[in-house]
């Protein structure tokens, strides 16, 4: 999962929550995202999800 941690509509306890609630999920916390993938996080998410 990727949550961006300054989304105020969802807040990062929910992410927290989903993660813990799916079977062998792995949470991404983007510092520096709120409800969109920022372009400069690409990079991030893509290397995250070579690893799965």
């Amino acid at each position: 999962m990727v949550h961006g941690r300054r989304n105020a509509f969802f807040p990062l306890g929910n992410g927290e929550a989903l993660a813990r609630e799916i079977p062998d999920a792995r949470l991404l916390v983007l510092e520096q995202a709120a409800t969109a993938i920022p372009d400069a996080a690409a990079d991030e998410v893509a290397a995250a999800m070579l690893t799965l």
